[in-house]
């Protein structure tokens, strides 16, 4: 169900517009500032806000632009009500960052209308990537395939209790890759650590001491979180940076009890990366060739949690990234 957030300073436009959306089908909560309206945005994952333009100390254009500054037009829709329905004001909020407007007073079917459509968009923005992340996890790259199987073809001449464990790590790295769970809005830790172990024990075995595994787990179960969202750090990690380096290194993965929830930490001390590369790599004009990328990882934990990965590194000084999954159920 869609979390809606209505931002006006009158407490009866808000009962008002709440009125209209159907409690079966919006979970609406209110703010009367765009203060308050900032202060909530992290408490829940949003699916649209609607705000109206003329408020005092902030306006609804103020208010659009600081969203903007954290989430995309399709991470967060905006739908701005205005008293005001001159061009140079309609051009004014989709300059802001708007993605719709509805003059008032409002009708209140257009609005229902407006607010289904908008709402849709963000949903299927959400499927999108949920796909793409599953598509590409499927499309095993073949010198990945190739290199695990002639590991396994050398193993068979020199020790079949070593060929098996791989055989097995290797089936267990191809169910979980084509599972249809990936296009699930969220999976239990298991799942998604059990495709990072698998896919941790092939490069090992295939590097050996060039690769170090050091994990830091505190709860057996953990929470749900978004499918394929560690793994893709992981395998980043080990490919461009430990395994670019001759001597290799150490990669940990870690997640982390908070009061607030649980913090996944994966890090390495590979080669690193200079600040522009770390930009490029989050970047939404960046086009993702091959892999999950963490673009895609970012934009999904934004959609569910409204923050994504947090990246730290340096040249020569390894690779440091995260991420939060609050304490709240999914929207």
């Amino acid at each position: 169900m869609p979390n809606v957030l209505i931002v006006d300073d009158d407490p009866i436009n808000l009962k008002v517009l709440t009125s209209v959306l159907p409690p079966e089908q919006y979970r609406v909560f209110q703010a009367l500032s765009g203060e308050e309206a900032l202060a909530k945005l992290g408490t829940a994952a949003w699916d649209l806000a609607i705000i109206d333009v003329m408020m005092p100390h902030m306006s609804g254009y103020e208010l659009t632009r600081e969203i903007r500054k954290q989430f995309t037009v399709s991470e967060l829709p905006i739908l701005l009500l205005t008293a005001r329905n001159e061009p140079e004001d309609i051009y004014a909020g989709f300059m802001a960052g708007a993605n719709d407007y509805v003059a008032k007073p409002a009708d209140a079917l257009e609005l229902k209308y407006r607010v289904w459509s908008l709402t849709a968009l963000k949903s299927s923005v959400q499927e999108s990537l949920r796909m793409e992340a599953a598509y590409l996890q499927a499309q095993i790259r073949p010198h990945f395939l190739f290199n695990t199987l002639n590991s396994l073809m050398a193993l068979s001449d020199i020790d079949a209790s070593r060929m098996r464990k791989l055989g097995d790590a290797f089936t267990s790295f191809l169910r979980i890759s084509f599972d249809f769970l990936n296009v699930e809005t969220a999976v239990p830790l298991a799942h998604e650590l059990e495709l990072v172990k698998a896919y941790l024990y092939i490069e090992q075995e295939r590097f050996g001491s060039r690769l170090q595994v050091e994990w830091q787990v505190e709860e057996q179960w953990g929470p749900w979180l978004p499918p394929l969202t560690i793994q893709p750090l992981v395998e980043n990690a080990v490919r461009h940076g430990l395994l670019s380096r001759s001597k290799g290194g150490t990669v940990r993965i870690g997640l982390i009890r908070t009061d607030a929830g649980y913090r996944v930490e994966v890090e390495d001390d590979g080669k690193g990366m200079d600040e522009p590369t770390v930009r490029e790599l989050l970047s939404a004009n960046r086009k993702i060739s091959r892999g999950i990328g963490l673009l895609n990882t970012d934009r999904r934990l934004r959609q569910a949690y409204g923050e994504g990965l947090t990246v730290r590194s340096a040249p020569g000084g390894g690779t440091f990234i995260s991420f939060f999954i609050p304490d709240r159920p999914n929207a």
